[in-house]
């Protein structure tokens, strides 16, 4: 008798605003097909709302990866159109559908995407909206994230005034958000601290209660949208969206609520624990908050596919290796 072996469940991880940086996926543009034809696919679509071609922004030769990529009206669809086309071109490649996706803030609109909840066209389309209703009604803001023990956020004074918790990566990794002139004052004294800190490209301070003024506008936003059931299994890093899933109340939560990044990633290793997680995001940045939760047996499990290293054509390869 023939031993059969099954594969282990996979998680797919699609981060959101924080992640974004000029000539992301540039080498998988040049070189994967699939990569290139959904880019370009998703940007003539782009271009109607924006007026102007996002793939040509990305990768303007004029800008570096080390030059903040901020203006949220070409970041937000920049990150939606990249991960998408990552997700289209691993399918295409053969890798197996996922058994869940664990989405953060604008990441979990490109995974309800990706489970077909709604037309990828639709959903680029409100991701453009929502970004120029944050961008025009919430400015001044930002995100810090803080490499320390989330206890200080709770015990600090530095933090008690003019800002708030907006997510938990791991332990020792939290986001707070605020007015940008208050952010900075609090990276000036984590500095003199020797605490390690980084202001998030952005200027919206989004989990706040400086985004609340436009909650109307934004549940509005998504009122009378066609919604289907998710095709796969869709894990959020808000804690327990309110209202009908993917309702309009639902994907205010979304962008409100703190990112739980921490729970939703150990509550799926405790219910799976042989799964293997890939990174969809350009920077890694979630797949290294997830090896700081696990320990170091755990890490070869979890993959980032892209990064700022170039390097996105072999941890493809390796990955496809491990799965296929």
């Amino acid at each position: 008798m023939t031993e059969m072996h099954s594969r282990p469940p996979v998680v797919w991880m699609f981060p959101g605003q924080g992640a974004q940086y000029f000539q992301m996926g540039r080498t998988l543009f040049e070189s994967d097909g699939t990569f290139r034809a959904w880019m370009e696919k998703l940007d003539g679509i782009a271009v109607d709302y924006v007026g102007q071609s996002i793939v040509e922004i990305v990768y303007d030769p004029r800008q570096s990866l080390s030059q903040p990529f901020e203006h949220m009206q070409h970041s937000h669809p920049a990150l939606f159109m990249i991960q998408y086309a990552m997700a289209q071109a691993l399918l295409a490649k053969g890798f197996p559908p996922p058994d869940f996706l664990l989405g953060a803030s604008l990441g979990e609109f490109v995974a309800a995407a990706v489970a077909g909840v709604s037309d990828v066209e639709e959903m680029l389309f409100d991701v453009i909206r929502q970004a120029s209703l944050f961008d025009h009604h919430c400015g001044g803001g930002a995100m810090l994230a803080v490499i320390d023990d989330i206890a200080a956020f709770r015990d600090d004074p530095m933090y008690a005034d003019g800002c708030e918790l907006a997510g938990i990566s791991f332990d020792r990794c939290f986001v707070v958000a605020g007015l940008r002139s208050r952010l900075i004052e609090i990276a000036s004294m984590l500095k003199q601290r020797d605490i390690a800190h980084q202001l998030l490209p952005g200027s919206v301070a989004f989990h706040s209660s400086l985004i609340d003024g436009v909650e109307g506008l934004f549940v509005d936003m998504f009122a009378n949208r066609l919604r289907r059931p998710p095709r796969l299994t869709i894990v959020s890093c808000a804690v327990a969206p309110k209202g009908e899933a993917f309702s309009s109340a639902y994907w205010w939560q979304v962008v409100r609520q703190p990112i739980e990044f921490r729970q939703a990633f150990l509550t799926l290793v405790r219910n799976n624990p042989g799964a293997v997680f890939l990174d969809l995001g350009p920077s890694g940045n979630m797949a290294t908050y997830a090896k700081y939760n696990v320990a170091p047996p755990m890490h070869e499990r979890i993959m980032p596919l892209m990064t700022p290293y170039g390097r996105d054509r072999e941890n493809i390869e390796q990955a496809q290796a491990r799965l296929v």
